[in-house]
């Protein structure tokens, strides 16, 4: 029996693996699952808190708008794998998708939970009732605080192309815009229907 040239495949490692791609260091992306398993498994945090809010909805009474933030939030899941798997396959790099589909589930859970903690900072900053001045510089800080995810959000979902499909920096910065203008086509159209039947 021989062994294998190159060794055991690595053992998947979500947090150290998240911890590389945030620093830009593509030997990360290898730390990552490619199967069916690890890309559901990526999901499941993802959906948590839509699902969570929708029961809560659905507790109050509310049925229409649970079962619609419902079906729009899976619709927002969802969207980024089916446009990208589109886009892999256009381009050749179907077998690079299932890693890369699984990195960018969880490097948008992670980027969400970074923008909660920012948010909450921020919101405790402002509780704090200090002078007008005060107020305003936090005000300030916290646009900044927003832009400054969002920014790199986009920053490593464009690395995250690049690295984990192997194409150009045009074509990630192409799937990037693709992936952002349909899930705010999902937003703007459910905010458009929750308006109308709220």
């Amino acid at each position: 029996m021989t062994e294998r040239p190159f060794g055991p495949p690595p053992r998947s490692n979500n947090l150290l693996a998240l911890l590389r791609l945030a620093r830009g260091d593509r030997s990360g992306m290898q730390l990552f699952g490619a199967t069916t398993g690890a890309f559901f498994a990526s999901l499941i945090p993802l959906a948590a808190l839509p699902l969570v809010v929708g029961l809560a909805t659905l507790a109050k009474g509310e049925v229409l708008r649970a079962a619609t933030d419902l079906v729009a939030a899976l619709c927002v899941l969802l969207l980024p794998p089916v446009v990208s798997h589109a886009f892999a396959r256009r381009w050749g790099r179907e077998e690079a998708w299932a890693r890369y589909a699984v990195a960018f589930n969880w490097s948008q859970f992670a980027l969400s939970v970074l923008f909660m903690v920012l948010l909450t900072l921020v919101g405790l900053l402002l509780s704090g009732g200090g002078p007008a001045p005060v107020a305003d510089g936090t005000a300030s800080l916290f646009v900044l605080l927003c832009l400054i995810p969002v920014g790199y959000g986009l920053w490593l979902q464009w690395f995250l192309a690049r690295a984990g499909l192997g194409v150009s920096g045009g074509r990630a910065a192409l799937l990037v815009l693709a992936t952002c203008l349909c899930t705010m086509a999902v937003v703007f159209v459910h905010a458009a229907f929750g308006a109308d039947h709220g």
